[in-house]
């Protein structure tokens, strides 16, 4: 794995990570929330794309297990950030859905919510 691209995944995984921190001030809407997950998938497909690459050189060397070893140990500990954001981002999909539920609940309910004074129509003595 070259340095070059550890950088960048590192950056991007800062970027996101500062962007979920954000979330804890104000509840992320649905389109919010699918760039995000678009953008974790892409950090996902970047991660394993180059550990597909690591495991190929792998087999050039003599030290074989140990490389692998190695690569998989690189792609755990890559993961793991992205993991934990998309934990974040699941709870906050999680709220969401709970608060669209009760603005839901509540438009279901009368507008008006005063008690009504109960009359008898006709009382007779």
């Amino acid at each position: 794995m070259s340095a070059r691209g550890f950088c960048s995944r590192l950056i991007c995984g800062l970027w996101l990570l500062a962007a979920l921190s954000g979330m804890a001030a104000e509840p992320l809407d649905r389109p919010q929330i699918e760039v995000q997950k678009l953008a974790l998938q892409q950090a996902r497909d970047e991660i394993a794309t180059a550990y597909a690459l690591a495991a190929r050189q792998c087999w050039q060397r003599f030290m074989v297990n140990d490389c692998l070893h190695t690569a998989r140990l690189q792609r755990r500990q890559s993961l793991a950030p992205i993991d934990k954001q998309d934990q974040a981002l699941r709870a906050a999909q999680r709220a969401l859905m709970v608060i669209e539920r009760q603005e839901r609940l509540d438009a279901k309910q009368p507008e008006s919510k005063q008690p009504e004074s109960k009359e008898p129509n006709d009382v007779r003595p």
